[in-house]
């Protein structure tokens, strides 16, 4: 598994049920920028898909997902279980992957890629609506379903030229429920993609204070 792998996670199945009219996009934004003023954290259950044009088995992985938004920047946890048992954080300005058998931490720096790391892995988890019609051309958005919950669907394109080069697209579905992701689609440009599912969300929950700490006695390697 690549840190690229493992990272685009934060990071879908088939929908069901037929499409009715949504609401007008600056509704939902609306209740994005709003949502986006009480989210502190989040935590899910998470189903990671890696298709690769020249692979032909896809890449499953699940795990558990911890979110944190502190002082504006993002944190994320993720604790893979199945089929491999390893941690990737993503903090402000680095990617850290802990590998548990060897305790060894492979620490890869992330400030040339600070901005585009950000915008995607706080997208869903409290980005405020004002922001995502910021960075990105909003299509086809409509109600949807998915695994039966109802959930409002959306297409994104960036608007930033740089984030392009390495992000085609991105289908979102978002919980009307919890207005945090149900399902996350993002679209490469050489054809390959990688899918987050989520269940079991929890928003604002209490997370422990030493929920994003890493092991101490692990040995820590440069990776970049």
């Amino acid at each position: 598994m690549s840190i690229r792998s493992a990272l685009i996670v934060p990071v879908l199945a088939c929908l069901t049920a037929g499409i009715v009219p949504c609401q007008p996009t600056a509704s939902f934004l609306d209740r994005l920028d709003q949502f986006s003023r009480t989210f502190t954290c989040a935590k899910a259950n998470i189903r990671s898909i890696v298709h690769t044009n020249s692979i032909p088995d896809d890449d499953i992985e699940t795990g558990t997902i911890f979110v944190r938004r502190p002082g504006g920047t993002t944190l994320f946890r993720i604790d893979f279980t199945r089929p491999n048992v390893y941690t990737a954080e993503v903090r402000e300005e680095t990617a850290e992957v802990y590998h548990p058998k060897l305790n060894e931490i492979d620490v890869y720096d992330l400030r040339a890629y600070k901005d585009i790391a950000q915008k995607l892995f706080l997208l869903g988890f409290g980005m405020p609506g004002r922001e995502l019609a910021a960075n990105y051309e909003i299509r086809n958005l409509r109600h949807d379903t998915v695994d039966g919950q109802a959930a409002t669907y959306l297409e994104l394109v960036p608007k930033s030229p740089d984030v392009r080069k390495q992000l085609k697209s991105i289908e979102v579905w978002i919980s009307d429920a919890t207005l945090c992701p149900v399902r996350q689609i993002f679209h490469m440009p050489d054809g390959s993609s990688r899918t987050a599912e989520f269940s079991a969300m929890e928003v604002n929950p209490k997370l422990p204070g030493n929920t994003f700490d890493l092991p101490r006695s692990a040995k820590r390697v440069k990776a970049n």
